[in-house]
Protein backbone atom coordinates (compact mmCIF):
# COMPACT_ATOMS: atom_id res chain seq x y z
CA UNK A 1 0.00 0.00 0.00
CA UNK A 2 1.35 3.31 -1.16
CA UNK A 3 0.15 6.44 1.77
CA UNK A 4 0.24 9.69 0.26
CA UNK A 5 -0.08 12.01 2.93
CA UNK A 6 -1.31 15.37 1.42
CA UNK A 7 -0.76 18.94 1.72
CA UNK A 8 -0.39 18.97 5.64
CA UNK A 9 -4.41 17.93 6.05
CA UNK A 10 -5.31 19.36 2.70
CA UNK A 11 -8.19 17.83 0.78
CA UNK A 12 -7.22 15.59 -2.04
CA UNK A 13 -7.18 14.92 -5.10
CA UNK A 14 -6.48 16.47 -6.71
CA UNK A 15 -4.19 30.13 -9.97
CA UNK A 16 -2.13 37.16 -9.53
CA UNK A 17 -0.44 37.73 -12.97
CA UNK A 18 -1.26 36.66 -16.25
CA UNK A 19 1.10 34.31 -18.57
CA UNK A 20 2.39 36.84 -20.73
CA UNK A 21 1.98 35.14 -24.12
CA UNK A 22 -1.30 36.47 -24.10
CA UNK A 23 -2.98 39.32 -24.90
CA UNK A 24 -3.10 42.92 -23.18
CA UNK A 25 -6.50 42.66 -22.56
CA UNK A 26 -6.90 39.19 -20.50
CA UNK A 27 -8.67 39.29 -16.84
CA UNK A 28 -7.89 37.76 -13.85
CA UNK A 29 -9.39 36.44 -10.87
CA UNK A 30 -7.23 35.40 -8.08
CA UNK A 31 -7.85 32.69 -5.93
CA UNK A 32 -4.62 32.48 -3.97
CA UNK A 33 -0.96 33.92 -4.01
CA UNK A 34 1.21 31.93 -2.03
CA UNK A 35 4.98 32.40 -1.39
CA UNK A 36 5.54 30.26 -4.39
CA UNK A 37 2.52 29.93 -6.53
CA UNK A 38 -0.55 31.66 -7.38
CA UNK A 39 -3.87 30.16 -8.47
CA UNK A 40 -6.51 32.28 -10.47
CA UNK A 41 -8.58 32.26 -13.27
CA UNK A 42 -7.64 33.85 -16.92
CA UNK A 43 -10.32 35.11 -19.13
CA UNK A 44 -8.38 35.36 -22.99
CA UNK A 45 -10.17 36.69 -26.06
CA UNK A 46 -8.01 34.52 -27.77
CA UNK A 47 -5.65 31.35 -26.78
CA UNK A 48 -2.66 29.41 -27.84
CA UNK A 49 -3.17 26.08 -30.63
CA UNK A 50 -3.14 24.49 -26.79
CA UNK A 51 -6.17 26.14 -25.20
CA UNK A 52 -9.15 28.92 -25.96
CA UNK A 53 -11.46 30.56 -23.69
CA UNK A 54 -11.35 31.15 -20.02
CA UNK A 55 -8.95 29.00 -18.07
CA UNK A 56 -7.72 28.52 -14.43
CA UNK A 57 -3.78 28.69 -14.12
CA UNK A 58 -1.50 27.33 -11.09
CA UNK A 59 1.70 29.70 -11.71
CA UNK A 60 5.04 30.14 -9.69
CA UNK A 61 5.49 33.67 -8.35
CA UNK A 62 8.79 33.56 -7.05
CA UNK A 63 10.87 31.72 -9.82
CA UNK A 64 11.90 34.52 -12.07
CA UNK A 65 13.65 35.09 -14.93
CA UNK A 66 11.74 31.62 -15.07
CA UNK A 67 8.01 30.91 -14.76
CA UNK A 68 5.69 27.40 -14.63
CA UNK A 69 2.30 27.53 -15.62
CA UNK A 70 -0.46 24.57 -15.26
CA UNK A 71 -3.54 25.68 -17.43
CA UNK A 72 -6.93 23.65 -17.15
CA UNK A 73 -8.82 24.30 -19.78
CA UNK A 74 -12.84 22.91 -19.84
CA UNK A 75 -13.24 19.94 -22.48
CA UNK A 76 -16.03 19.27 -24.47
CA UNK A 77 -17.33 16.81 -21.82
CA UNK A 78 -18.88 18.62 -19.27
CA UNK A 79 -16.35 18.74 -15.53
CA UNK A 80 -13.80 17.61 -17.76
CA UNK A 81 -10.49 19.62 -18.46
CA UNK A 82 -7.49 19.78 -20.59
CA UNK A 83 -3.95 20.36 -18.76
CA UNK A 84 -1.50 22.60 -20.33
CA UNK A 85 2.35 23.13 -19.31
CA UNK A 86 3.65 26.53 -20.08
CA UNK A 87 7.38 27.01 -19.61
CA UNK A 88 8.71 30.95 -19.57
CA UNK A 89 12.29 31.97 -19.49
CA UNK A 90 12.86 35.97 -20.57
CA UNK A 91 15.75 36.35 -23.01
CA UNK A 92 15.50 32.06 -24.53
CA UNK A 93 14.72 34.23 -27.89
CA UNK A 94 13.68 30.48 -29.83
CA UNK A 95 12.65 29.63 -32.74
CA UNK A 96 8.67 29.53 -32.76
CA UNK A 97 7.20 26.03 -33.95
CA UNK A 98 10.46 24.74 -32.81
CA UNK A 99 10.15 21.39 -30.75
CA UNK A 100 12.08 21.13 -27.43
CA UNK A 101 12.33 17.59 -25.34
CA UNK A 102 11.78 18.00 -21.42
CA UNK A 103 11.87 15.51 -18.96
CA UNK A 104 9.37 16.65 -16.21
CA UNK A 105 9.60 14.80 -12.95
CA UNK A 106 11.82 12.03 -11.50
CA UNK A 107 8.85 9.45 -13.30
CA UNK A 108 9.57 5.70 -12.71
CA UNK A 109 8.46 2.05 -12.97
CA UNK A 110 9.54 -1.24 -11.63
CA UNK A 111 8.99 -4.06 -14.27
CA UNK A 112 9.46 -7.42 -14.18
CA UNK A 113 12.86 -9.05 -12.69
CA UNK A 114 12.94 -5.67 -10.44
CA UNK A 115 13.98 -3.49 -13.72
CA UNK A 116 13.57 0.35 -12.96
CA UNK A 117 12.78 2.44 -16.09
CA UNK A 118 11.97 5.95 -16.13
CA UNK A 119 9.35 7.83 -18.19
CA UNK A 120 10.49 9.24 -21.77
CA UNK A 121 11.25 13.21 -22.01
CA UNK A 122 7.63 15.78 -23.15
CA UNK A 123 7.56 17.05 -26.33
CA UNK A 124 7.28 20.84 -26.03
CA UNK A 125 6.44 23.34 -28.72
CA UNK A 126 7.95 26.91 -28.96
CA UNK A 127 4.53 29.27 -29.08
CA UNK A 128 6.54 32.36 -28.87
CA UNK A 129 10.39 33.69 -28.56
CA UNK A 130 10.29 32.62 -24.76
CA UNK A 131 7.54 30.66 -24.43
CA UNK A 132 6.93 26.75 -24.96
CA UNK A 133 3.81 24.70 -24.23
CA UNK A 134 2.85 20.96 -24.55
CA UNK A 135 -0.79 18.98 -23.66
CA UNK A 136 -0.20 16.78 -21.09
CA UNK A 137 -2.58 14.36 -22.87
CA UNK A 138 -0.28 14.54 -25.77
CA UNK A 139 2.54 12.56 -23.65
CA UNK A 140 2.82 8.82 -23.60
CA UNK A 141 -0.58 7.00 -22.71
CA UNK A 142 1.48 4.51 -20.69
CA UNK A 143 3.01 7.04 -18.44
CA UNK A 144 -0.31 9.56 -17.95
CA UNK A 145 -1.41 8.19 -14.79
CA UNK A 146 2.41 8.68 -13.48
CA UNK A 147 2.52 12.42 -14.82
CA UNK A 148 -0.98 13.98 -13.65
CA UNK A 149 0.14 12.17 -9.99
CA UNK A 150 3.93 13.87 -10.62
CA UNK A 151 2.35 17.38 -12.07
CA UNK A 152 -0.12 17.72 -8.82
CA UNK A 153 2.12 16.02 -6.11
CA UNK A 154 4.90 18.55 -7.39
CA UNK A 155 3.29 21.79 -6.49
CA UNK A 156 0.80 21.12 -3.77
CA UNK A 157 3.49 18.43 -1.71
CA UNK A 158 6.48 19.25 -0.70
CA UNK A 159 8.66 16.44 0.87
CA UNK A 160 11.50 16.58 3.05
CA UNK A 161 13.84 16.62 0.42
CA UNK A 162 12.30 19.92 -1.06
CA UNK A 163 9.61 19.75 -3.89
CA UNK A 164 9.79 16.71 -7.00
CA UNK A 165 8.60 18.78 -9.60
CA UNK A 166 11.44 20.05 -12.14
CA UNK A 167 12.14 20.10 -15.58
CA UNK A 168 15.27 19.08 -17.46
CA UNK A 169 15.70 20.20 -20.97
CA UNK A 170 17.19 17.10 -22.78
CA UNK A 171 18.80 18.60 -25.64
CA UNK A 172 21.07 22.15 -25.34
CA UNK A 173 22.51 23.68 -21.98
CA UNK A 174 19.57 25.07 -20.17
CA UNK A 175 20.08 24.28 -16.40
CA UNK A 176 17.45 21.99 -14.72
CA UNK A 177 14.83 23.80 -13.42
CA UNK A 178 13.24 23.06 -9.72
CA UNK A 179 10.23 25.76 -8.57
CA UNK A 180 9.66 24.84 -5.22
CA UNK A 181 6.05 23.40 -4.32
CA UNK A 182 3.13 24.98 -1.79
CA UNK A 183 4.57 25.63 1.78
CA UNK A 184 3.10 23.13 3.93
CA UNK A 185 1.54 25.91 6.03
CA UNK A 186 -0.15 27.05 2.72
CA UNK A 187 -1.25 23.73 0.90
CA UNK A 188 -4.56 23.06 2.34
CA UNK A 189 -6.19 26.27 1.75
CA UNK A 190 -4.24 26.90 -1.86
CA UNK A 191 -5.40 23.42 -2.65
CA UNK A 192 -9.11 24.04 -2.09
CA UNK A 193 -8.63 27.24 -3.94
CA UNK A 194 -7.32 25.19 -6.73
CA UNK A 195 -10.46 23.08 -6.90
CA UNK A 196 -12.58 26.02 -6.66
CA UNK A 197 -11.19 27.85 -9.51
CA UNK A 198 -12.02 24.35 -11.16
CA UNK A 199 -15.54 24.14 -9.92
CA UNK A 200 -16.10 28.09 -11.09
CA UNK A 201 -14.93 27.32 -14.26
CA UNK A 202 -17.40 24.15 -14.24
CA UNK A 203 -20.17 26.34 -14.15
CA UNK A 204 -19.37 28.97 -16.50
CA UNK A 205 -18.58 26.73 -19.19
CA UNK A 206 -21.80 24.76 -18.72
CA UNK A 207 -23.45 28.27 -18.82
CA UNK A 208 -24.05 29.84 -21.87
CA UNK A 209 -24.98 33.55 -20.25
CA UNK A 210 -21.46 33.14 -18.54
CA UNK A 211 -19.53 32.90 -21.62
CA UNK A 212 -19.48 29.68 -22.34
CA UNK A 213 -20.00 28.25 -26.11
CA UNK A 214 -23.77 26.73 -26.70
CA UNK A 215 -23.74 23.55 -28.04
CA UNK A 216 -23.80 23.35 -32.42
CA UNK A 217 -27.20 23.22 -34.10
CA UNK A 218 -27.51 20.26 -37.18
CA UNK A 219 -28.78 22.70 -39.13
CA UNK A 220 -28.15 26.33 -40.28
CA UNK A 221 -29.77 28.96 -42.35
CA UNK A 222 -26.80 29.35 -44.92
CA UNK A 223 -26.51 27.69 -47.89
CA UNK A 224 -23.69 25.26 -48.02
CA UNK A 225 -22.01 25.75 -44.05
CA UNK A 226 -20.01 22.66 -43.16
CA UNK A 227 -20.90 21.45 -39.89
CA UNK A 228 -18.26 19.93 -37.80
CA UNK A 229 -17.95 16.38 -37.29
CA UNK A 230 -18.89 15.84 -34.23
CA UNK A 231 -16.62 12.73 -33.92
CA UNK A 232 -13.22 14.79 -34.99
CA UNK A 233 -11.38 16.81 -31.78
CA UNK A 234 -11.32 20.10 -32.64
CA UNK A 235 -7.19 19.82 -31.01
CA UNK A 236 -5.05 17.62 -29.34
CA UNK A 237 -6.73 14.70 -27.42
CA UNK A 238 -7.46 15.60 -23.71
CA UNK A 239 -6.34 14.76 -20.02
CA UNK A 240 -9.63 14.70 -17.75
CA UNK A 241 -9.63 16.54 -14.31
CA UNK A 242 -12.81 16.23 -12.42
CA UNK A 243 -13.18 18.89 -9.33
CA UNK A 244 -15.34 18.33 -6.72
CA UNK A 245 -18.33 21.23 -7.72
CA UNK A 246 -20.56 22.80 -5.40
CA UNK A 247 -22.59 22.99 -8.61
CA UNK A 248 -23.23 18.74 -7.50
CA UNK A 249 -24.65 18.65 -4.19
CA UNK A 250 -23.71 15.91 -1.75
CA UNK A 251 -26.75 15.40 -0.66
CA UNK A 252 -27.40 14.18 -4.25
CA UNK A 253 -25.49 10.63 -3.22
CA UNK A 254 -27.72 7.95 -1.39
CA UNK A 255 -27.16 6.86 1.65
CA UNK A 256 -24.60 4.16 2.56
CA UNK A 257 -26.39 0.81 2.60
CA UNK A 258 -24.78 -2.93 3.55
CA UNK A 259 -25.44 -6.12 1.51
CA UNK A 260 -24.52 -9.44 1.58
CA UNK A 261 -24.08 -11.45 -1.28
CA UNK A 262 -22.53 -15.17 -1.93
CA UNK A 263 -19.54 -15.01 -4.82
CA UNK A 264 -17.92 -17.48 -6.44
CA UNK A 265 -15.48 -17.38 -3.13
CA UNK A 266 -17.91 -17.42 -1.26
CA UNK A 267 -19.83 -14.96 0.93
CA UNK A 268 -18.89 -11.10 0.83
CA UNK A 269 -19.31 -8.25 2.56
CA UNK A 270 -20.18 -5.07 0.74
CA UNK A 271 -21.11 -1.37 1.56
CA UNK A 272 -21.55 1.46 -1.10
CA UNK A 273 -23.25 3.97 -2.22
CA UNK A 274 -24.16 5.53 -5.79
CA UNK A 275 -24.16 9.27 -7.20
CA UNK A 276 -25.61 9.81 -10.25
CA UNK A 277 -24.13 6.87 -12.43
CA UNK A 278 -20.80 6.28 -10.56
CA UNK A 279 -21.04 3.83 -7.64
CA UNK A 280 -18.41 3.52 -4.89
CA UNK A 281 -18.17 0.90 -2.06
CA UNK A 282 -16.23 -1.59 -0.48
CA UNK A 283 -16.16 -5.39 0.10
CA UNK A 284 -14.53 -7.80 2.06
CA UNK A 285 -14.20 -11.63 1.16
CA UNK A 286 -12.75 -14.11 3.41
CA UNK A 287 -9.27 -14.37 3.62
CA UNK A 288 -8.65 -10.85 1.71
CA UNK A 289 -8.19 -7.12 2.66
CA UNK A 290 -10.20 -4.32 2.07
CA UNK A 291 -10.93 -3.95 -1.68
CA UNK A 292 -12.52 -0.70 -2.83
CA UNK A 293 -14.32 -0.44 -6.02
CA UNK A 294 -15.77 2.07 -8.45
CA UNK A 295 -18.37 1.69 -11.36
CA UNK A 296 -18.75 3.83 -14.38
CA UNK A 297 -15.99 6.45 -13.50
CA UNK A 298 -12.80 4.80 -15.02
CA UNK A 299 -11.26 2.77 -17.65
CA UNK A 300 -8.26 0.68 -18.54
CA UNK A 301 -6.23 -0.22 -15.06
CA UNK A 302 -5.77 3.75 -13.27
CA UNK A 303 -4.52 4.68 -10.16
CA UNK A 304 -7.45 6.51 -7.83
CA UNK A 305 -6.56 8.58 -4.42
CA UNK A 306 -9.36 8.08 -1.84
CA UNK A 307 -9.62 11.07 0.62
CA UNK A 308 -11.96 11.88 3.16
CA UNK A 309 -12.60 15.34 4.43
CA UNK A 310 -9.33 16.63 5.21
CA UNK A 311 -8.12 13.66 6.53
CA UNK A 312 -4.76 12.52 5.22
CA UNK A 313 -5.08 10.42 1.57
CA UNK A 314 -4.77 6.69 0.52
CA UNK A 315 -3.25 5.81 -2.99
CA UNK A 316 -4.07 2.40 -4.55
CA UNK A 317 -3.55 0.85 -8.07
CA UNK A 318 -7.09 -0.56 -9.05
CA UNK A 319 -8.09 -2.59 -12.43
CA UNK A 320 -11.25 -3.50 -14.16
CA UNK A 321 -12.84 -7.22 -13.08
CA UNK A 322 -13.96 -8.53 -16.18
CA UNK A 323 -16.82 -10.49 -14.71
CA UNK A 324 -18.54 -7.08 -13.38
CA UNK A 325 -17.21 -3.97 -14.86
CA UNK A 326 -16.02 -2.60 -11.56
CA UNK A 327 -12.69 -1.19 -11.16
CA UNK A 328 -11.11 -2.61 -7.87
CA UNK A 329 -8.54 -1.20 -5.65
CA UNK A 330 -6.90 -3.02 -3.08
CA UNK A 331 -4.52 -2.41 -0.30
CA UNK A 332 -6.84 0.48 0.93
CA UNK A 333 -6.13 0.75 4.86
CA UNK A 334 -9.66 0.04 7.59
CA UNK A 335 -8.62 3.62 9.07
CA UNK A 336 -10.06 4.67 5.70
CA UNK A 337 -13.64 3.52 7.16
CA UNK A 338 -13.00 4.90 10.69
CA UNK A 339 -12.49 8.23 8.52
CA UNK A 340 -15.56 7.56 6.53
CA UNK A 341 -18.01 6.49 10.48
CA UNK A 342 -17.08 10.39 11.11
CA UNK A 343 -16.39 12.28 8.15
CA UNK A 344 -18.68 14.13 5.49
CA UNK A 345 -17.62 12.68 1.96
CA UNK A 346 -15.91 10.94 0.10
CA UNK A 347 -13.89 11.85 -2.95
CA UNK A 348 -12.19 9.45 -5.12
CA UNK A 349 -9.90 10.65 -8.08
CA UNK A 350 -7.80 9.37 -10.78
CA UNK A 351 -4.56 9.98 -11.78
CA UNK A 352 -5.80 11.80 -14.80
CA UNK A 353 -8.29 13.70 -12.50
CA UNK A 354 -11.32 11.57 -13.16
CA UNK A 355 -13.24 12.42 -9.74
CA UNK A 356 -16.40 11.55 -7.94
CA UNK A 357 -17.62 12.95 -4.65
CA UNK A 358 -20.14 10.72 -2.40
CA UNK A 359 -21.78 11.82 0.99
CA UNK A 360 -21.21 9.79 3.86
CA UNK A 361 -24.92 9.97 4.77
CA UNK A 362 -25.74 6.94 6.77
CA UNK A 363 -22.09 5.78 6.52
CA UNK A 364 -21.73 6.02 10.68
CA UNK A 365 -24.22 3.04 10.95
CA UNK A 366 -23.67 1.52 7.87
CA UNK A 367 -20.08 0.54 8.23
CA UNK A 368 -20.07 -0.38 11.62
CA UNK A 369 -22.28 -3.12 10.21
CA UNK A 370 -19.59 -3.94 7.48
CA UNK A 371 -16.68 -4.18 9.51
CA UNK A 372 -18.66 -6.67 11.73
CA UNK A 373 -19.40 -8.63 8.94
CA UNK A 374 -16.09 -8.97 7.26
CA UNK A 375 -14.68 -9.75 10.73
CA UNK A 376 -16.52 -13.02 10.64
CA UNK A 377 -14.86 -14.19 7.65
Amino acid sequence: MTKLRTIATARWLMLSACFVSGPAFAQEKTYYRGTSWTIQMVHRGTGSEFGDGPYCEVKTTSFEPMSVALQFYPSREAGSYRTIIKLRKSGWQLPVGATVNVKVGNLIKIVSGNQVIEGPPMVFKVETKDTMATLVADYDPNWLAEMGNGLLNGVFLRTRYGSTLWFKFVDGDEPQWNPASFERFEQKQAFNEYQQCLSDLSQMAADPAQGSTAPSSSTSPLKSQVQPDADTPSGSPVANSRPASPAEPIASSGAWQLDVQEEEWGETCFVETQNGNVKVGFMGSPGQGLVGYVEGLFKDEKRATWHVDDKPAYVSDGGQRDSSGLHEFRHLPAELLVQMSHGKELAVTGAKGERVVVGLNGANEAIPKFKACFAKH
